[in-house]
Order: structure tokens, then C-alpha cells, then sequence
């Protein structure tokens, strides 16, 4: 029925707009209803509204029938509106809400009340749009009676400490204990508890003895650090003669560094902290772990309660980044989908969990069950869940660097470094390479931007094609074989970075061949006319490379003809290009060799020919470029070669010009159309010392136009080219694939000497598209008598990325010496910048601007209703509200402030519950994260009370630990009574301590503690249990052997999502695939064989007994003795050690130590 009356709805709401939209009927417009004018006095509820809403609302909206979800007998009801037009009430909005609108019949085929009923006059609207003016004031009311009946929702009150019988009284340590000793003096006395009643004996339930002191160390050891005794810890105890012996020991764990590692397990659990992104891939998420580090640093630190909670919602804010991994412990979908609607599910998938997580773990409810409706059981509404979603609109999955704790100190010497940078940098800017153009291209005045250059700079070899047509390269005898330069940063190794008077490694590889004496084994022709200076280059580095390789040039390029052959370089390639280095015995690039200036045809070809031997001849890439070029060289060394064009900053220098007008023209790309996110162009300084200008600036009157531009996009648009902002988000892109242009013409002409583009230039930009590869620079006083003054000629590929040289090969001589001297401060101060600047990334979200939050309808993202603002629960705590413009810190350290405040009923409690259930092994609620109706109630009401309130008083949770663990109630026996299990069978009231196995990563530990090999390194990176690989679904199989590196504490193990170790991962551990505020604790027989016989306990036996060896000799008797201490912190019964010894004789000390770990007393504690 309700589906069809919706579908019934939306034909109404479809119909309604388009009637809305035709207005008109045989050409007369159609009156509009108007909405009546608010009535000028002040409006009262009880008086005026009520009676209005009784008389025409209640019918459809009050307590028996709520029509559309939409319920105006109760306050929150109708402040939170109904499944459509929610809120039906914006207070202080009267003409803008619903109510008023649909009573005054203003919106089409919605007027209410409907048809048949008595509506509302004109005056009783205004009346009711009054009302909503003034703020719709309505008076609290007494809480539904579910919801005042419903123990955790009501506000928290410190309860008095119960008097109890005088045995009890004398029992009792400190107020814990009375708690405990009340509530069972009712039990079995026909008394309600809880839900249930208990059937006993009318006298109730004596507490038990306490347990002794073997007992004793072994419980708190492991429950406060998770690990077993050290043997002085435990002599140590055991023969302490002072009555606060225990105390003293309490105390000593809790200051104990492991005790963050025990207590941070527990809360990874709740928050299902994992280091994989789960879904399909499940890739590893390698800097989650800093989220765990502090973890176990906030519960070492004794850090408080409401601190810890803040920091994890909005730890950026106060300088704890590495808390915000809380936000994201959820699973995030790395592969993601082009369609729009599964993407927006994506996106909602993500909130949800950081709704749902962030609920439960701090206030104990399951409001997430509110994504598609109004919660069953509880008072939250789906307003509710999109008001909490709202606030987490701006987190985004993903890693952001963690700010260290020296950042301030660092960021104000980061700008003193930069300041010191910069004015390096701009004296070096004079020593920039200047732009190879040669003096035909330079003097011809043209005016079509199309045109194509010729080239005047090449690079040919294996991985060069000289980017022309006409050049080739021909292989005449085949080769031996290609030799990859030697791995390393050297002189001449493949990442060479070369220095300011060499180029860096430009090979990859070198062709070789050997026994072929004074023959050609390789031709290049450039396919050029006219004055070319050659270099060449070769593999080096052997003893076996030949002395006297030759190089000639064919001047027809007829190998037949010798002669018109010249030689124009013999080398020894044996060694570097400049007769440096030794045959060290590793492939190394020569460098480039000076070969001359030579007249070429398009003809003519370069032969490397053999020498007088029979050694290796090898060949890598020559280089060309044109003889006119104008430079400050008459004979240059090194050929003038510029980085390649990078996303970033590209410089182009060239001699000063008195321009008008400049115009980037662009051939070709990375991909798709060029972009250019700023054209900068610079007037030259008049001395080293003035700050040069860029007068490309829109701001100071230049115009620029353009080829075309792409349509249909904000964020790019030719006014972006120029107007000083860098970034994807603001750049133009022209309208043709793979080409364009833009013209600068400035106000007037100034001199100029540089050009600097890029297409997504700040450091955390990432797009690599559309970079133009190929383009020229073209300037002059007139559009039609421009002139080109850069070109991409001279520079490296692309595909080379090396996107910086320091080679200084625009220098003269006289200069050298500055220019290295000031090169040399650059690279310092860069280098003192990056450390000073780097800092760690940490999985701990990404925060942005907040998305705007809708209400969805039925939980779709692709049915959006109306917008909801960030505000915490209506019926918890005391209530607020952000704007929508409201930004994401402030969102997320309101929702911190009212989950921290005093009178929020369930956080205190909560928390105060999650620190009982792990020390006694069940909450005094037992469900830890559902509070609400469908969690259990607690087994000792003011008990949680009390404790809650100590959570509420108290800035030290180790003060809380300390109260419960030294308590009486913690120190009794474990020991079975016939009348408590009766009366208890469950020891939900504590009338004995109840004994539970150890965790997987308590049971881990105390193995490799007891056997000697436990690394007890903290923080950092974790250790993998599962095989390595990089498949892009990653595969997870367990190690099949592990050693020292796996032998850290199990908290430090890099946990995946959704996958287990076959070993430990038996023993009920959390895949993080859910929430885990309490582990179950099943019996499996997976569990006992790989007790047995896993490779692990196999292993971790034999070093057990070897230890036994070590220190207890050779002596069986001794060897038992130890292992008893060690795992069982006691001494054996003669029996046990009889028995002992007969396994070690039988079986040997390996089989008597695998069954000690075992043994029900070493995985139990008691």
C-alpha cells in the first residue's frame, strides 16, 4: 500500500509541475493564490497554533495516522518533517515553508487540508506564517514515554554510593565494590535485574575469596599490557611484603610503554582499523599505520577522554593529524566507476561508514540504520543521519603529509631558505640557456601562426628518431647486442645527473659489436643542408672497448665513393668523451665529444667505422645542431641543449626584443588540446639586482586573444592565460586537438627576454595532459612582423623528463666560475629546502570544501531532497547547527564539542562501559555500541552511573583503570561455586572473576615472549604475514615461514581488510570488515591443529626449548622448572614436574614445550 500510495504521490508532484509550468488557458493568464500577509502581533502556541493544528491537521498528522511520514501532534516530529518537504517548518522562514504553503493552497495539487475538509482561512494562515516568523516557539514537552522509560537516554546522574551489609562493607575496597556487593545481595532474591529475573537464594550472592598472587600478576600482566610475567617481575612481586603490593603493581603497568600497545587492539577493533582499502583490489594502504601509533601513544599518554575523542574527529586543527586516521578506517572502493550514479553510491557508501563508525563508537548508537528511514527503535530521524553526514561532507579517503612537531619552527625557515633562493635564482636567470633559434627563422617577419618551422637541433640514436621526417639511421652490420648502462647515480651510470660543465646520462643503452676492423657498422643521416656542428657519444668503461674507433662523414651519402669521405673524430672508447676516467668494468655513456663543424647535404651521412683492432666498437646518440645559431659561443663545447618541457615551470630565454605583441604557438602535445594554465613574459632587468616584471598581467592592461577556445567549461577560459593564477582550475585550452595559439598584446612595447608556461603548475598539481611538446615564441611590434625567439628545437624530448639540467652551456668562460659558484648555492639551498619541506604522508583523510548534503530519499543518491545542514542528534544533548557554508573544521569540531558535552547522556557512559567489558571481559552493558533499544540493558545501572561520571570528572582514564583493576571485585578467584552458577550462571554480576582465553595477539605474543624471540620495537611501519606482490587485485597467501622481522607484537602487523592469517587468524580475530566492539570467542578445531602443528608453534617451540637449555643447563628437572615459571608463572607440582620430565625423556624438550603452549593455563587466564 505505502509503494503505491508514493507512486500515487509522484504523479501528483509530477502533474503539479506541469500544470506550474502552463499557466495560461484560451489566452487568459490563470490568478496566482497568494500567500496571506503574517499577522502583526506576537503569536503564541498553546493559544493560537495548537487549536489550528488540532482542528485541521491532526486528522491525517496526529497520533494515529501520520500521512506521508508527517506527524504535527509532537514537537520533534513536526520539526523534522516527513518523508517529502522536509522540514515542513523552516523557523523563521514563514512564507518558505511547507506547512504554510500547502495551507494556503499556493503549490498545486498539494493544498491541505485536501478536498472534502475544512481548510484553513486566510487569516488563521497568516496566523500560522506568524508563528514561523516569530521562530516557531513551541514548548517542550515531557519525552514520549518510550523514549523517558528507555535507561540510556536520560540525563546522567551521579548515583550515591549504595550501603551494603557490613560483611560486604568490609570486603569492599573501594566504591566499585559496593556497586557489586548491592547488586548481589538482590540476586536470587526475586528482584528485577535488567530485564530478567533471578531465582536463588533470598539471601543473595557472597563475592569470592580473592585469588592468589601467582594468579593475580598473571591477570593484570595480560590485561594491562598483554603479555606474561618477566621472571624478576614475577620474584619481584611475589616476595613485595607491603600491603599495597598489588597497587604497586598496578601502578607499574600502567606506566608501562605496552600498555598502549594492549589497550590500543582493543579500540582498532571498534573502529575496525585496517591497512588495505578492501572491495575487490584490497591494495595495502602503506601510511595508515600512523593512526595506530597514536593510538597506543594517546592511552600511554593517559591522554583524556574528551581529548582523545576530539582529536580524532578533528585532530588536524589542534596539530594531531595523525588522530584523523580515525575518519578513514572504513573500506574505500579504489576503482571507480564513469557512471554518475554509481560513483554518487561510491561517495554515500564513504559517508555512511564515517556516520555509522563515528556513532557507534562514541555514543553508542546505530545511526546508520536512519540512511533510508526513520530509525525503528530509536528517536533519530533520517534528518538526524543526513545532519551527522553533513558533517563529514568535506573528508575525503586519502593521504595528506602529517605536519611534524616542529612544523611552525620549520615553515618560518622555509621561507628564509626560499627568500635566500630566490634572489640566487634570479642571478641566475642570466646564465639560463638561451633559446637555439637560428638567424633565418629569427629575421623572417611572417604572419601565419601555422607555419611550420625546420628544425635546428637533433638527437639521433636508439631512442631518438631526430623528429623529422628526413633524418634515419641504418644499421649495416648487425649488431651484437644492446648493453643497459650501469644502475647508479656515478659519472656516466644510467641516472647520472651530470653537473654544471657535463650533461647528465642522455643513453639508456649503447649497441656494441667486436671483430670487425675498419668496417662500417652504422650510418646517420640527418637529412640537413648547411653548417651543422656534431657530437657524438659511446659506451665506455671497458678495457676491451677499441682505442681508435672512427667516426667519418659522407658527403653524397654513397658508401661506394670513399672520396668524399672525411674522418672526423677518432675516439678511444675505453673512456669518457673528454679522455678521463679508468676501464672500471661497467657500462658507462661517454658524454659528448666535440666533433666539429661540418657541411652537410640532405644526403650526406655520419659511418662509424672500425679501428685497427679487433675490440668492441659501441654506438650510442649523436647530436646535431645548426651552425648559425645565434649564441655568445663562437665554437661552443657542448651542444645547446634545453630540459624538456615538464607541467611545471618551462623557461625560455632569449636575446632582449622590443615587443608589442607575443604569440605561444602550439603543434603539438602530450594529448587532446594544449593547455596553458599561465603565460608569463618578462621585461628585461636593468640591472642583476631589479625584480623583473611580468607584463603579460591582465591586470596591467595586456589583452589576450586566441586561436579558439574550448567551450563549455568554467574553470578554462582564455581570461585565466594571464591573469596570475597557476593550476588546472584556472588555464585555457584551445578548441583544436593537438594545437593552438595565444596572443599577448600589451599596452605599450617594452623590452623583453624571457617567457615562462606551464599547464598545471603548483607542486600538488598532477595533470601530465596537453603539455605542449612542440611550439614556438614568436614576438614583435606588430602581429604581421613577428619574429621567432623560442622554440621547443633545443629541447630534450619529452619522454625524457628531465625536466632540469644543470649543465651551464650559455656561459662564457670568464663567467664559469660565478655561475658554478652560484649553482652550486642553489642546489644547498634546494636541498636544505626539501628536507626542511618533506615531511611523511599519513592515510588520515584529505579535507576539502564540504559537498552540499541532501536528504535521500529511500538512502538513493540519485533521488536528492532537501538540503540538511550540519547539527548533531535532536533528541541527544543540547542542540546546534551550522550554515551550509559552514567549513569542514568547524563541522567536525562542532560534532566533537557536542558528543564531549556534560550533558550528552551516552558518551561518558559509553566509554566508561568499553574500559569494564575489556577488563572484566563483558560490558556492564553487553552491547558496547548500541546503547539504544535493541542493545541489552546494563547488569548494574548505577554502577555505569558512576563509573560514567568518573569518566566525566576525571582528565586521567588511567585513573579509571586503576579504580577498577585494584578493586576487590577484580581480585577474586576465578574459582566455580555451585550457588553462583545458579544464581549466575553467567557471572554477569561479578560474584567470581570470570576467566576467558587470551586474544589471538595476546596468545602471539606470549608465545614468542615465553620462547625468548619477542621484538618489543615500538611504532612504525608494520610487518606483513602474507606473501608479497603487487598483483592489481591483491592476493593475499600467509607466509609459509616467518623469522625475526615477523616477530614483532601482532599490533604492529600490517592488517588487512577481510583477510586472516591461517594461523592466528582462527582464533576470532576482527577482519575489519565490520565493527568488533567485542570479539566472540569460539572453540574450533582449526584452532587446535594449528596449535599443534603449524609451522609457527613448531618453530616457536624449538626456540623455547632451546631457551630452557640455555638457562636452566642440561638438567630435565630444571628445564621443567623453568618452563612452568615462564609460561604458567608458578611452580610445578611434584606430580607435574614427575610428569614433566617422562614427556622430555620420551619425546624430547621440543614436544614437552609445544604441549606447554598448549596447555589450557597458558591460553586461558583465570
Amino acid at each position: 500500500m505505502k509503494s503505491a500510495t508514493v507512486r500515487g504521490f509522484l504523479v501528483v508532484v509530477i502533474g503539479t509541475l506541469v500544470a506550474m509550468t502552463c499557466r495560461t488557458r484560451g489566452g487568459h493568464a490563470e490568478e496566482k493564490p497568494m500567500i496571506p500577509p503574517a499577522t502583526k502581533r506576537a503569536v503564541d502556541f498553546v493559544r493560537d497554533i495548537k487549536p489550528l493544528l488540532k482542528d485541521h491537521c491532526w486528522k491525517c498528522h496526529g497520533a494515529s495516522k501520520q500521512r506521508g511520514d508527517l506527524r504535527l501532534d509532537e514537537k520533534a516530529a513536526a520539526m523534522k518533517g516527513g518523508e517529502s518537504f522536509a522540514p515542513a517548518i523552516i523557523p523563521g522562514s514563514g512564507a518558505e515553508s511547507p506547512l504554510v504553503k500547502f495551507s494556503a493552497g499556493v503549490v498545486e495539487g498539494l493544498q491541505m487540508p485536501p478536498e472534502g475538509e475544512k481548510k484553513l482561512t486566510k487569516d488563521e494562515v497568516g496566523l500560522l506564517r506568524a508563528w514561523i516568523d516569530q521562530g516557531a516557539k513551541w514548548p517542550d514537552e515531557a519525552p514520549k514515554q518510550r523514549d523517558a522509560e528507555h535507561w540510556s537516554f536520560q540525563p546522567l546522574k551521579r548515583p550515591v554510593i549504595p550501603l551494603v551489609s557490613p560483611v560486604n562493607a568490609d570486603w569492599a575496597i573501594n566504591p566499585v565494590d559496593r556497586f557489586i556487593a548491592a547488586k548481589l545481595q538482590t540476586v536470587g532474591s526475586q528482584k528485577n535485574v535488567g530485564s530478567q529475573k533471578l531465582v536463588g537464594t533470598t539471601e543473595g550472592i557472597a563475592p569470592s575469596a580473592a585469588a592468589d598472587r601467582v594468579t593475580l600478576i598473571r591477570r593484570a600482566t595480560f590485561d594491562l599490557v598483554g603479555l606474561p610475567a618477566t621472571l624478576n617481575e614475577l620474584t619481584e612481586f611475589l616476595a613485595e611484603t607491603r600491603p599495597d603490593a598489588f597497587e604497586r603493581l598496578v601502578d607499574r603497568l600502567l606506566a608501562s610503554p605496552h600498555f598502549g600497545e594492549r589497550w590500543a587492539r582493543h579500540w582498532l577493533d571498534v573502529v575496525k582499523f585496517a591497512e588495505s582499502d578492501g572491495f575487490e583490489t584490497n591494495q595495502p594502504r602503506p601510511n595508515a599505520w600512523p593512526y595506530r601509533d597514536y593510538v597506543i601513544r594517546a592511552f600511554n599518554e593517559d591522554k583524556s577522554f574528551d581529548r582523545f575523542l576530539f582529536e580524532q574527529l578533528a585532530g588536524d586543527s589542534v596539530g594531531a593529524d595523525d588522530a584523523t586516521g580515525f575518519l578513514v578506517t572504513g573500506a574505500m572502493d579504489r576503482v571507480k566507476s564513469p557512471d554518475p550514479g554509481l560513483t554518487a553510491q561510491q561517495r554515500a557508501d564513504e559517508l555512511h561508514d564515517m556516520v555509522s563508525t563515528t556513532t557507534s563508537a562514541f555514543v553508542g548508537l546505530t545511526v546508520g540504520c536512519a540512511r533510508c528511514h526513520n530509525h525503528k527503535f530509536d528517536p533519530i530521524s533520517q534528518t538526524d543521519y543526513y545532519s551527522i553526514k553533513a558533517v563529514f561532507a568535506g573528508v575525503q579517503h586519502g593521504e595528506r603529509p602529517l605536519k611534524p612537531a616542529d612544523f611552525e619552527q620549520r615553515q618560518l625557515l622555509n621561507e628564509q631558505i626560499k627568500t635566500k633562493l630566490a634572489v640566487v635564482e634570479q642571478k641566475l636567470a642570466n646564465y639560463e640557456p638561451l633559446s637555439f633559434v637560428s638567424r633565418r627563422e629569427r629575421t623572417v617577419q611572417h604572419s601565419d601562426a601555422t607555419r611550420q618551422l625546420s628544425r635546428t637541433t637533433f638527437l639521433l640514436g636508439e631512442e631518438f628518431s631526430g623528429d623529422s621526417g628526413a633524418a634515419s639511421q641504418t644499421i649495416v652490420i648487425p649488431r651484437q647486442g644492446l648493453q643497459p648502462y650501469q644502475a647508479g647515480r656515478g659519472k656516466g651510470e644510467l641516472n647520472d645527473q651530470g653537473d654544471s660543465q657535463r650533461f647528465p646520462n642522455l643513453g639508456r643503452s649503447y649497441s656494441y659489436w667486436s671483430e670487425v676492423p675498419r668496417r662500417d657498422l652504422q650510418t646517420w643521416n640527418p637529412g640537413v643542408n648547411g653548417t651543422w656542428h656534431i657530437w657524438l657519444s659511446w659506451g665506455c668503461g671497458w678495457e676491451t672497448h677499441s682505442p681508435d674507433a672512427r667516426y667519418v662523414l659522407d658527403r653524397d651519402g654513397d658508401l661506394t665513393t670513399q672520396q668524399d669521405q672525411q674522418e672526423i673524430a677518432k675516439v678511444d672508447q675505453r673512456h669518457f668523451a673528454d679522455g678521463t676516467g679508468s676501464a672500471e668494468g661497467k657500462p658507462l655513456w661517454s658524454g659528448f665529444f666535440d666533433a666539429g663543424m661540418h657541411e652537410l647535404t640532405s644526403a650526406s651521412k655520419i659511418i662509424l667505422r672500425g679501428g685497427d683492432t679487433t675490440a668492441f666498437i659501441t654506438a650510442d646518440l649523436i647530436c646535431l645542431q645548426e651552425g648559425d645559431v645565434e649564441t655568445v659561443f663562437q665554437k661552443p663545447t657542448l651542444p645547446q641543449l634545453r630540459p624538456s618541457v615538464h607541467r611545471q615551470t618551462n623557461v625560455d630565454r632569449f636575446p632582449p626584443i622590443k615587443a608589442r605583441f607575443v604569440r605561444f604557438v602550439i603543434e603539438a602535445t602530450t594529448g587532446s588540446e594544449p593547455c596553458l594554465d599561465e603565460l608569463e613574459v618578462f621585461e628585461t632587468m636593468a640591472t642583476p639586482q631589479t625584480i623583473p616584471r611580468n607584463v603579460a598581467l591582465s591586470s596591467l592592461g595586456t589583452v589576450a586573444t586566441s586561436s579558439s577556445n574550448l567551450p563549455g567549461f568554467d574553470i578554462h577560459q582564455l581570461a585565466f592565460v594571464n591573469d596570475g593564477r597557476y593550476g588546472n582550475t584556472s588555464s585555457w585550452i584551445s578548441n583544436e586537438p593537438g594545437r593552438g595559439w595565444v596572443q599577448l598584446e600589451f599596452p605599450a612595447a617594452v623590452e623583453i627576454d624571457r617567457v615562462l608556461w606551464s599547464r598545471d603548475r603548483p607542486e600538488s598539481g598532477q595533470f601530465q595532459d596537453r603539455v605542449a611538446t612542440r611550439y614556438r615564441i614568436e614576438a614583435g611590434m606588430t602581429p604581421e612582423s613577428m619574429q621567432v625567439v623560442a622554440s621547443s628545437d633545443d629541447r630534450l624530448p619529452f619522454d625524457r623528463k628531465l625536466t632540469s639540467l644543470p649543465t651551464l652551456v650559455s656561459v662564457r668562460d670568464e663567467e664559469r666560475a660565478v655561475a658554478s659558484q652560484l649553482a652550486a648555492e642553489r642546489a644547498s639551498l634546494r636541498q636544505r629546502l626539501q628536507s626542511t619541506s618533506t615531511t611523511a604522508v599519513i592515510y588520515a583523510g584529505r579535507f576539502s570544501t564540504p559537498e552540499p548534503t541532501h536528504r535521500l530519499h529511500r538512502g538513493d543518491p540519485l533521488q536528492p531532497r532537501e538540503a540538511t545542514m550540519p547539527a548533531g542528534l535532536a533528541s541527544f544533548g543540547s542542540p546546534w547547527t551550522l550554515s551550509e557554508t559552514a567549513i569542514d573544521a568547524d563541522r567536525r569540531q562542532a560534532l566533537a564539542k557536542w558528543m564531549n558535552s556534560p550533558d550528552h547522556p551516552l558518551t561518558a557512559r559509553v566509554m566508561a562501559n568499553r574500559i569494564w567489558h575489556f577488563h572484566f571481559g563483558q560490558g556492564l552493558v553487553p552491547t558496547p555500541s548500541d546503547f539504544g533499544r535493541n542493545g541489552l540493558p546494563p547488569s548494574n545501572p548505577a554502577l555505569l552511573d558512576w563509573l560514567a561520571s568518573e569518566t566525566q570528572s576525571t582528565s586521567s582514564p588511567k585513573k579509571l583503570h586503576r579504580l577498577m583493576v585494584t578493586s576487590a571485585t577484580y581480585r577474586q578467584s576465578a574459582e566455580v561455586r555451585p550457588e553462583g552458577l545458579q544464581a549466575d550462571a553467567t557471572t554477569q554480576f561479578l560474584w567470581r572473576y570470570p576467566p576467558r582465553r587470551l586474544e589471538a595477539e595476546a596468545l602471539r605474543d606470549a608465545m614468542l615472549s615465553v620462547a625468548g624471540n619477542l621484538d618489543d620495537r615500538m611504532y612504525g611501519p608494520g610487518f606483513d604475514l602474507f606473501e608479497p606482490n603487487t598483483n592489481y587485485v591483491k592476493v593475499y597467501n600467509s607466509k609459509r615461514e616467518m623469522g625475526p622481522a615477523e616477530w614483532r607484537r601482532m599490533v604492529y602487523q600490517a592488517k588487512p581488510r577481510m583477510q586472516l592469517d591461517e594461523i592466528f587468524g582462527q582464533f576470532d580475530c576482527p577482519d575489519a570488515g565490520q565493527i568488533a566492539p567485542k570479539r566472540t570467542s569460539s572453540i574450533t578445531a582449526l584452532q587446535a591443529l594449528n596449535l599443534l602443528n603449524s609451522r609457527f608453534v613448531l618453530k616457536q617451540s624449538s626456540q623455547f626449548a632451546a631457551r630452557l637449555r640455555d638457562e636452566a643447563g642440561s638438567e630435565l628437572t630444571a628445564q621443567v622448572q623453568l618452563a612452568f615459571r615462564l609460561a604458567f608463572h608458578r611452580e610445578p607440582s611434584a606430580d607435574e614436574l614427575g610428569a614433566g620430565v617422562e614427556l622430555v625423556l620420551e619425546y624430547g624438550l621440543e614436544s614437552f614445550c609445544r604441549a606447554t603452549l598448549n596447555a589450557n593455563e597458558f591460553l586461558f587466564v583465570f
